[in-house]
Order: structure tokens, then C-alpha cells, then sequence
């Protein structure tokens, strides 16, 4: 009687997997066909709870800078690396890591782990960062290739790229601000 009021087929194992652990934790009938009148197993879902609240508005591109500047501290001088701030609608801070760590002349962003970590924080569109070793701002076609990219990205999971900015101790390059986006 079970499977069938469960419709237990292949595509349906989880669902009884449900109902077999209900059954077990009630206590008020050991016949398992009582259990079951009146319970239907739908969809399961996951929820996701921010544990956090959004931070800080981002209101200029040097409030960006100044961030971004903070976060590659010391190593932004002898060292490549990738930083992406994620943003709410209202442009509020949601997230901030580091998405690659190279060496002084080259370093590796991957852009499925960069969107599943914005899917997972929620955010409404995202600010992409790297720095130059060399101190010199101007973009390389590897940088330009990578905008690309990540516009044509953002643009399928409705996750927009606000700007890519390569940052240096003494010096930035803005793509927003060059009109290169």
C-alpha cells in the first residue's frame, strides 16, 4: 500500500526514503498504513539563510579602490592575484574573496567557482579586481579577454559585471570607466 500511495518508481526513492524515516519517528501506530492516509510526499527543497547582514554601501569607485587596496595589502606588489566583491541591488557589500593567486606575471580565475560563490551569497552583481605586479595599469588582451568573458557570464545568469579594475600599489584601471564594458 505504501508504494503505491507514494508512487515509488526510480524517480521517486528519495520520497520514500522521506516517508520510511516519518514512519519510524511516529510513535502513535505501528501500522504503517494509518501513516500514510493523509500524507503525500511533494518536492523537497533547500533553503539557504544569510547568517550575515549586507555590509556597507559601495557608493564611488574610490570607496572600491580603497577596499580592494586593503585587501591585496602587501602582496600587491610581488604577487598576482584575484578579488571579486559581490553586491546586493541596493549596491550593499555582500561578499569579498579571493578567486586566484598567481605568481608575478600571470594568475588563473575560473569563472564557474566565481559565479557559484555569488549564486551562494546572493548577490545581484559583482565587481572584479586583479592586480598588476609590474605596476603598470594598462589591460593585457588576456584582461580584456577575461571581461569578455565574465560579461557574457554575468549576462546568462543575470549576475552583472559593474566593472574590472586592475589595481596597482600607486595607480588603478577602471573598464567601467573606460568604457571598455
Amino acid at each position: 500500500m505504501a508504494s503505491r500511495l507514494l508512487g515509488v518508481g526510480r524517480r521517486n526513492v528519495v520520497s520514500l526514503l522521506l516517508a520510511n524515516k516519518i514512519i519510524s519517528s511516529n510513535t502513535m501506530s505501528n501500522n504503517k498504513e494509518d501513516i500514510f492516509l493523509g500524507w503525500t510526499a511533494g518536492e523537497l527543497a533547500m533553503t539557504y539563510n544569510r547568517a550575515e547582514l549586507d555590509g556597507p554601501t559601495i557608493k564611488s569607485p574610490q570607496a572600491t579602490i580603497e577596499l580592494l587596496r586593503r585587501c591585496y595589502s602587501d602582496s600587491i606588489e610581488f604577487r598576482e592575484s584575484a578579488i571579486c566583491i559581490g553586491v546586493s541591488r541596493a549596491n550593499k557589500l555582500r561578499s569579498v574573496f579571493t578567486v586566484g593567486e598567481g605568481g608575478t606575471a600571470g594568475c588563473v580565475i575560473d569563472p564557474k567557482l566565481v559565479f557559484s560563490r555569488l549564486l551562494l551569497e546572493n548577490c545581484s552583481a559583482f565587481i572584479l579586481s586583479h592586480n598588476h605586479p609590474s605596476g603598470n595599469t594598462n589591460p593585457s588582451m588576456a584582461d580584456k579577454k577575461l571581461t569578455r568573458d565574465f560579461l557574457s557570464c554575468g549576462k546568462v545568469l543575470d549576475i552583472p559585471l559593474l566593472d574590472h579594475i586592475i589595481v596597482t600599489k600607486h595607480s588603478h584601471f577602471s573598464f567601467a570607466t573606460h568604457d571598455m564594458l
